[in-house]
């Protein structure tokens, strides 16, 4: 970026955004990833994610919620209606 180096690109995008672009990005695709765990399983769905393979998923749900891909979604659906306005009064 016009003088400016990667590493100064990326100190700076983590003072604005608070994480890396790495971790962003692995978060984008963590959240791709449990989008399309609706309409695919397995190896499949990690493949549709962006994951090398279905090992590359499990550990990269880990490192980033301490859980596996599907306990993450079941964790996700079971407190989905806490975060939905629907039914809320409003």
């Amino acid at each position: 970026v016009m003088g400016v180096g990667a590493r100064q690109v990326e100190r700076r995008f983590h003072a604005a955004v608070g994480l890396s672009p790495k971790v962003l990005c692995r978060i984008a695709r963590m959240q791709h990833a449990v989008e399309l765990s609706r309409e695919l399983e397995g190896a499949e769905w990690a493949l549709a994610a962006g994951y090398y393979d279905q090992a590359h998923q499990v550990r990269e749900f880990r490192a980033l919620t301490g859980l596996t891909p599907r306990a993450y979604v079941r964790e996700q659906a079971e407190v989905g209606f806490v975060q939905s306005p629907e039914g809320a009064g409003a």
